[in-house]
Order: C-alpha cells, then sequence, then structure tokens
C-alpha cells in the first residue's frame, strides 16, 4: 500500500501537534480493542514506532548498499514488542523520539542518493527510492494517526 504525504506543517510541528491531541485518551481508551484481531490505540501507536525503526534502517542501508532486501512483517513485530502492556507515556515518548529522529536522518541524505533503492518486499523484488519512502512514511504516519485520534 501506498500513501500520500499531506502534513501541511514542518515535520517537528507535526510531531508536537499530535502530542499534545495524544492527552485526549486515558489509559483505557489507548488499550480498548473493538475485537480480539484489532489493534488498540497503543498496538497503532506501537506499529508507527515499528514503522520508524524498520525506515531509519531503509534509509541508512539504502545509501551505502543498493537494493538491500529490509521487510516488516507487523503483525509479528506488533505482538512480540507487547506495546498492549507498555506505559502509554514510554510509548509516546517512544513515537515522538523515533520520528524526530527519522526527520533528522532524512534531511541529511544527499540529493544524490534520494534515487537509490531498497527492496521492501516479502515476496518478491519491490524497489523502492529513498525519494519515495521518505513521502511515503509521512503518509503512513497520517493515515495511522487519524485512526488513532478518531
Amino acid at each position: 500500500m501506498s500513501y500520500t504525504n499531506t502534513i501541511s506543517s514542518s515535520i517537528p510541528e507535526f510531531i508536537e501537534q499530535n502530542l499534545n491531541l495524544f492527552n485526549q485518551f486515558n489509559e483505557k481508551e489507548w488499550e480498548f480493542k473493538s475485537s480480539a484481531d484489532k489493534w488498540s490505540r497503543k498496538e497503532m501507536l506501537g506499529h508507527l514506532c515499528d514503522s520508524a525503526m524498520t525506515n531509519i534502517r531503509r534509509l541508512i542501508v539504502s545509501q551505502h548498499k543498493q537494493n538491500e532486501k529490509i521487510i516488516y512483517n507487523q503483525n509479528e513485530w506488533v505482538q512480540y514488542s507487547d506495546y498492549q502492556n507498555m506505559p502509554v507515556d514510554e510509548l509516546i515518548q517512544l513515537w515522538r523520539l523515533l520520528n524526530r529522529q527519522y526527520h533528522r536522518i532524512s534531511q541529511t541524505i544527499p540529493p544524490s542518493s534520494l534515487d537509490n533503492t531498497c527492496d521492501t518486499s516479502d515476496i518478491g523484488i519491490s524497489l523502492k527510492t529513498l525519494r519515495f519512502l521518505i513521502d511515503d512514511y509521512w503518509g503512513h504516519q497520517e493515515h495511522h494517526l487519524k485512526q488513532i485520534l478518531r
């Protein structure tokens, strides 16, 4: 799936704005699951942390090694990370710091490297440029943050 980045503010402002919105939920609302096979708000935010970790690796590795296969099995990562039992304030800070780091790294990539590619598919080959990954990453954040904040 591909996401379109529609963030109108700066990325640091976007991060801080969402931090403020997270305060509207209490612990029970963060932990609520509509069904056993659906993620809670905590698990969705944890998924965004996992995405940040995976994509930070993609941005760094792809600058020095083309077409490296770096995949992300989201359900396993969320399950094994046990975000449902993590204190929500720690999870929010993890999200904040990982996104600040992702933004820092994406800003330091030389323009000549933005067309370097990474293989993101666990089946076959799906080469994505760093330029695409950066834009898609922020669109992915927006998509799930809208789900968390509703």
